[in-house]
Order: C-alpha cells, then sequence, then structure tokens
C-alpha cells in the first residue's frame, strides 16, 4: 500500500510540476521555447583567464587571412569581399594604419574624436585585455580607455536591439571555445585600423579559444551582406602577459600634443597636405 500512495505522489507532482517549468522557460520571438536559453550545465568551462596582448612579432592591422598588415587594402589584390559603396567609402578613408596610414587629416573617428572603438577592431589596437568568467555573464576588460563589454551568457538576443557602439552579445561555450555572437551595432564604428566600414545590420561572431596556455586564438565571422557581398572571416592570435594593466585612455588633449610637436614638425617643411 505505500509505494502504491507514493507512485500516485510522484504522477501527482509530474502533472502539475512539468507545465510549470515549461512556463517557466524563455520564449523565442515565435513563442515557442528558445533552444539558446537553455542553460549549459555540467559542462566544462575554459579557462581563459589572463592577460592577452597581440602575439609576438605579430602587428596586424586587420583580420585578413591574406593580407593581416593592410598592404593590399583597397587593391584589386584585396580578396575581400565588398559591396560597391563600402569599397568606395574605404579609399576615401584616412586611416592610421595600412597602405593608407597617416595622422595628418584623419577621418579615423578614433583619433579624430576618440569615439569609442567598438568590435571587433577593438582587438586589433595594441593593449591588452582580460576575461572575468561568470555562469551569467562574461565580462572582457581593455586596457585601452578603460573600457568593457558584456556577454549575456545562455540567452537569446532581444527581438529588436537599439544600435549601439558596442553591440549587444550573448554567448555560450562550445567545448574549449567561447562562442560570442553580436548584433545591434551603430555604423559608426570601424572593423579594424585600416578603415574598413560595417552597416547596422552587422551580425558578429567571434570564437576565443585556447590553444595552450600561453596562446589564445580569436577567430571572427563577419556577416553583413548590405556592406559585403557575403560572409567573410578573419583570425587574430594573443598571447599571455605578465604585464600590469596601464592606463591608456584615449585623449584628444594628448593626440593634439603629439600632433603638435611630432607630426606637424615633420609635414610643415616639406609642404604635404
Amino acid at each position: 500500500m505505500p509505494n502504491k500512495w507514493i507512485s500516485i505522489a510522484a504522477a501527482l507532482a509530474a502533472l502539475f510540476v512539468g507545465p510549470l517549468a515549461l512556463l517557466a522557460q524563455p520564449k523565442a520571438a515565435s513563442g515557442t521555447p528558445a533552444t539558446a536559453a537553455k542553460p549549459q550545465t555540467n559542462i566544462a568551462i575554459p579557462d581563459l583567464s589572463g592577460n592577452w596582448a597581440a602575439a609576438p612579432h605579430e602587428s596586424n592591422n586587420t583580420f585578413s587571412l591574406t593580407d593581416p598588415t593592410g598592404a593590399k587594402v583597397g587593391t584589386p589584390e584585396d580578396d575581400t569581399p565588398y559591396q560597391p559603396w563600402a569599397l568606395a567609402k574605404l579609399k576615401n578613408e584616412r586611416p592610421e594604419a595600412g597602405r593608407n596610414s597617416t595622422f595628418l587629416n584623419t577621418t579615423d573617428p578614433r583619433v579624430k574624436y576618440c569615439d569609442p572603438v567598438g568590435i571587433p577592431r577593438i582587438f586589433l589596437i595594441p593593449n591588452q585585455f582580460k576575461f572575468v568568467q561568470t555562469p551569467d555573464l562574461v565580462y572582457i576588460l581593455f586596457e585601452y580607455s578603460n573600457v568593457w563589454y558584456p556577454i549575456a551568457m545562455n540567452k537569446p538576443h532581444s527581438a529588436d536591439p537599439d544600435p549601439s557602439w558596442w553591440g549587444e552579445s550573448v554567448g555560450h561555450y562550445e567545448g574549449d571555445t567561447l562562442v560570442v555572437d553580436s548584433i545591434g551595432f551603430n555604423d559608426k564604428t570601424w572593423l579594424d585600423r585600416v578603415g574598413r566600414p560595417h552597416s547596422e545590420d552587422l551580425h558578429l561572431v567571434e570564437r576565443f579559444k585556447r590553444v595552450n596556455h600561453d596562446s589564445l586564438q580569436l577567430d571572427v565571422t563577419f556577416d553583413d551582406l548590405k556592406a559585403y557581398t557575403k560572409v567573410w572571416t578573419g583570425r587574430r592570435m594573443f598571447a599571455l602577459s605578465t604585464t600590469p594593466f596601464e592606463d591608456r585612455s584615449c585623449s584628444m588633449s594628448e593626440y593634439e600634443h603629439f600632433k603638435e610637436t611630432v607630426i606637424d614638425p615633420v609635414v610643415a617643411p616639406s609642404g604635404n597636405k
């Protein structure tokens, strides 16, 4: 008899708890349970701790696999799949790096206005960064300008995020890799240091993998069919650093001092414009 009552109680519990659990699940836009919102349980969380900086002897200005320094950017040898307007805009920019690099009359919003760098370009700025990993959020903290951005773990994107400098990022782990999915950008930032543009439709996927104790690999997927004719990918490598974080703020006053003491004395005698 006791076993009978135990069985009945278990059945009643399942009857009531099951629907309640279903109601508690986050809903996708279609009204069905959102698979991206399922918490990742019983998985090994990869250790991304430490300060990360550009790998030795790597001076990437772009994420391009075939032209990391930007020596071919905007030329027929540039294999980036631009839409015509994006290529025209790129050719009119006066960036800080690449084949058209200059600090004179620059159009670079980072240099000219100290605008937020945004992602993924900030991973090309010579600075360190680190991860702070928690179950609900992963934060990436940057030495440059003391900025950071949050990555919400195991939840879907907002239905219609407002465009912003850093976008909206959600993430999850795939084995030993942190996968970050970002949308909701404005179109004011550059993708890299040579001036590649993007639209507000940019969908960015970053995959961070610690390939060994001292090396971190970042693979980036660019999906922005308004600015590029197809999806394309890039990569950046980082090395573990023992250097403490420093104050590396973007300062218009410091840039003006640099221009007056370094740029103008060189440019003025030569008559360059």
